[in-house]
Order: structure tokens, then sequence, then C-alpha cells
């Protein structure tokens, strides 16, 4: 008999949830607009919302149109940036067709643009365009460009090989994304090692001709992040930059003239450092080296964050403002190896966020961990802070083996969702003994909706289990 009460019982715990013999999943929803986002979202003036956002990689994904195209946004914080560009677009659009503007706009200033988007396109067969100094400088650079591409491709071989790649879906919930959508077909461009020269080239040839100067005064003007990668604002802000180039003019009191622009910087995702228009980007660049320096000991691994993956500057100026804000006993190599792999915007600012979450509810003197590639905090008295900076977490396959990690097997640990979770999330974080916070504010948070959960198809109730848990008849009896 106690034997089969033995059963009973374990039986009664798995169906209770304390013990798992095989979990549950469920599918990313599909959320009504206006059950995610504030109001204000989706009715800015010269811009509409579809009414419905497609929840991927735990991010809601919305079309945004405007007078000047379609645009998508990517996350509800995204969302929030884009509506702020339109104003932006609109004076850009108004400048092109002004006095000045108009014509700059002309022959020679196409020609100074074709002919550096040649060199960063073929670096190659068109070093013998380029000024004489650029040139020279450049021709030096080649074979150690060369070698260093395929040391890195080593380097990255080795520690990010098919059997250890952090960037596996279940193992990093920031890059979820990175799977297409049903009908979508997964591409990713394989760049050639003379990629990195292109970029070198064109950077050169535009801090020689002050084109960068210019754009970041516009941008400034503008309220706007001079590295932003929506491309109607970015394509339109390159124009002009070069128009204002090829007049010799000031960028800034021309678009002064057609008025409209921005009272002031957005604040949106967290106000921007002003050091992004004041600095052109190699002094930028250099002065976030010696900030991450102080945090980081791995000066390859700072080169490669500086360079590569989907940071751009702002972003990159952002996560060492919020180092130097935590100041971390240490696991700065990790993050910015992890800040290295990632291939979009999205994912940067996953990990800006988690930073800023971890500020918002730890405290300084802890270390930072990765889990696969997920971003974590220890503090000194051993609590666990794991940030989600998500949208909504839905409780996947993937999520079930990123929570099973042996990393997360202590006691005191506490998940900060930046956005909601679904209610079956919920439960199965619960039965692992987490601690949860949901709308876990932090700096420059989402303008989430007062209830994301509004709209969305309740769960059928189910019928609460039966306990064997009494004395040896009633234990008979449930069997």
């Amino acid at each position: 008999m106690m034997s089969r009460f033995s059963h009973c019982l374990f039986a009664a715990l798995v169906a209770a949830g304390d013990l798992r013999a095989e979990d549950a999943f469920e599918a990313e929803p599909i959320l009504n607009a206006a059950a995610i986002v504030q109001p204000a979202l989706l009715s800015a003036p010269n811009a509409t919302v579809a009414p419905q956002a497609v929840v991927h990689g735990y991010m809601a994904r919305f079309e945004l149109s405007t007078p000047f195209g379609e645009v998508p946004a990517e996350s509800v914080e995204l969302l929030a940036i884009r509506q702020a560009e339109v104003p932006a677009i609109e004076t850009l659009e108004r400048a092109s067709r002004s006095g000045a503007f108009a014509h700059a706009l002309g022959g020679k200033m196409k020609k100074t643009g074709k002919s550096v988007w040649q060199v960063v396109s073929h670096p190659i067969d068109t070093l013998a365009g380029l000024p004489s100094g650029v040139a020279r400088y450049f021709r030096k650079q080649v074979q150690r460009w060369s070698g260093r591409a395929q040391s890195v491709g080593d380097r990255a071989a080795r520690e990010f090989g098919a059997d250890g790649d952090p960037f596996r879906a279940p193992q990093a919930p920031m890059s979820a994304a990175r799977a297409p959508l049903r009908g979508e077909t997964a591409t990713r461009r394989d760049k050639p090692w003379y990629g990195s020269i292109g970029k070198e080239i064109g950077r050169e040839a535009k801090r020689q001709l002050d084109y960068n100067t210019m754009r970041r005064e516009m941008a400034k003007h503008l309220g706007v992040d001079p590295s932003s990668s929506n491309p109607l604002l970015r394509e339109r802000l390159d124009t002009l930059a070069w128009a204002a180039v090829a007049g010799n003019f000031s960028g800034g009191a021309a678009l002064d003239a057609v008025g409209g622009t921005a009272a002031e910087v957005i604040s949106v995702g967290g106000r921007l450092n002003s050091l992004v228009w004041e600095l052109d980007e190699e002094n930028l660049r250099e002065r976030n080296r010696r900030r991450l320096a102080q945090w980081c000991s791995d000066e390859f691994a700072v080169r490669q964050f500086l360079r590569r993956g989907g940071f751009n500057d702002s972003l990159r100026t952002a996560l060492a403002d919020e180092l130097d804000a935590l100041k971390p006993a240490r696991g700065c190599n990790d993050l910015i190896e992890i800040g290295a792999g990632t291939r979009s915007e999205l994912e940067a600012r996953y990990l800006v966020n988690a930073l800023r979450l971890i500020r918002r509810h730890g405290a300084q003197g802890g270390e930072l961990f990765v889990v696969g590639a997920a971003l974590a905090w220890r503090g000194d008295d051993d609590r666990l802070l794991l940030p989600l900076p998500l949208d909504w977490l839905s409780w996947t396959a993937d999520m079930g083996e990123f929570f099973a990690a042996p990393q997360f097997r202590i006691e005191d640990k506490t998940v900060l969702v930046g956005g909601e979770a679904s209610t079956m999330a919920q439960r199965a974080l619960a039965a692992r003994g987490w601690h949860m916070t949901l709308r876990a504010p932090y700096a420059g948070a989402p303008a989430y909706a007062d209830d994301l959960s509004q709209g969305l198809p309740q769960p059928a109730s189910e019928a609460p289990p039966q306990l064997c848990v009494g004395d040896v008849a009633e234990t008979a009896a449930c069997l």
C-alpha cells in the first residue's frame, strides 16, 4: 500500500505543477495594438499604426505608415522612437525643396556621394580614385586588414563555434527574433574581408569632406539620433548632408529657414548623450574605449565591440553610461563579447535596457554574468536578478529550455520583465521558484498600455487536481 501511496502522491505533485513530467508550451500571440501601447502612440499626426501587432521573439512588431513610406517598428520602444522621428522627416522633406538645399542637390553633390559610395562598395577597385593622401594611407592598410580579418574569424570560430554558439535561440531571449516570421525567408549576408576596408575608406573620405559634421549638426538641430536605423530618416539626412557639403553652408542654418524643427531632444528610449552630436565618430569611439577599459580587461574584445555587431555609436555610448553607473565588479568582458555578436539595433537595445533594469532594481558592487547570450546580475548578497526587457513573455519551448539552465538553480532569484508575461509563463516561473516583477520600471522604459492583457484570449479553465494526500482510505479512493 505504501508503494501505491507514493505513486499517487507523485502523480498529484506533477498535476499540481511542483514536479513536471512534461511541460506545456504556447505560441506567441497576435495582440491588438491598442491593448499593448498607450493611445498617444497610435494617434500621432502623419503616422498610422496597423491595428494588430505580431509578437515575435518576445517583442511586439508594428507596421507604421507615413506620407513618406512604410517603416517597421520591431518593439514598443522602437515604435515610440519611429513616431518621434516623423516630424524630423517632415522637416527634412521640406528642406530638400528649399532654396539652399535645392540648389546644392545638383550634379556636384550627386557625383561626390556616388564616388564615395563606390569606394565603400568596391574599395580595392577604386583606391586609385581617392585623394592621394587617403589612397596612400589605405594602400598600407590593405594587407593588415586582410590578416586581421582572418585572425578575427579564427577566434570567432574557436569561441563561438556551432557547438557553443551563445546566440542559439534557447540560450538568448534577445536573439529569438532572428528566426524569420512565417512566410519570411531568413537571410544573412556574408561580407567579404575587404568590407571593413570599404567602411574605413568611406569614413575617412567623409571626414575630409566634413560630411559627418554636417550630418551631426542637422541631427542635433532636429533632436534625433544621428545613428538612427530608420531608413526614411537616414536617406534624407544623408542626402542633405551631402548637399550642405557641396553647397558649403551650414545644414542647421538651412533647416532654420524652413522651420518645424524639434523643440527638444527626443527622450524616448532614454535621453541621448549629447556627445553623439558633439564628437566625430573616431573621437567618440576613442572616448568610449577609455570608458569601457575601466570595467573591461580584454582590450581585444573592447576593440571588436567598438566596430562590430548591431550597436551604433549612440547605443555604445549608452552602454558605457550604464556601466559607469552600475560599476560591476566583474563580467564586463563577457558583456562586450556578447555585444560584438549582436546583429541588430533591437538586440543592442536589449542589452542596454537589461543594464538599465539591473541598475534600477539592483545595487552597485555586484557582478554581471551571462547565461548563453543572456545577461544576469549577482549581488553581493547572492541575490540573482535576471533582466528581460521584453514586450511579451510567452512560455515557449525555447524559453523553457533557457530557464532550465543550471546557473538558475538557486533560491533567491528574481526575473524583471519589462512588459507583460502570459498566465502560462507566470505559472511556469513560479513553479520554478522565481520571484517575478512585471512592468519593471527603468530609465526610458517603453510606453506600455495600462493593461496589456486586454483583448487576449483567456486560457480554458482547468479543474483543480485531486490531491492524494490523505489517509490510506482516501488514497485508495483516488487511485
